[in-house]
């Protein structure tokens, strides 16, 4: 099977998601274990684009940012260091039930078994 890329087009893979943190206890102790965790910005989404990118070709992510976030800025920053073009609305923090960041929290540290997430 041969692919064929269009030659006319600025990217290869352009990706809509979401994204979000996780938030995971280093060395795969458990959360209530551990005393400092690692926060990674992720989504299913740009792991799976990270492989074209890491190959040279040129991908973009279409997603969401919280305007003003700290958390927004680490998560353009870690696009940009994965070599991936991003594009976004820049929406003001939401109240209750309005636009957050997704956080995800797992029970376990990363590695081998069932993950589990709060």
């Amino acid at each position: 099977m041969k692919i064929e890329l269009k030659s006319n087009c600025k990217y290869a893979l352009v990706v809509p998601t979401s994204m979000g943190v996780r938030i995971t206890p280093p060395n795969g102790q458990p959360v209530h274990a551990a005393g400092t965790y690692v926060m990674q910005a992720t989504s299913a989404e740009t792991n799976v684009a990270s492989v074209a990118s890491f190959l040279g070709l040129p991908v973009k992510v279409l997603t969401t940012f919280v305007k003003g976030s700290p958390i927004a800025q680490m998560i353009k920053d870690n696009l940009r260091a994965r070599h991936m073009d991003y594009e976004g609305a820049e929406v003001p923090q939401g109240g209750r039930g309005g636009i957050g960041i997704s956080l995800i929290l797992r029970t376990v540290g990363m590695g081998r078994g069932a993950a589990g997430v709060e």
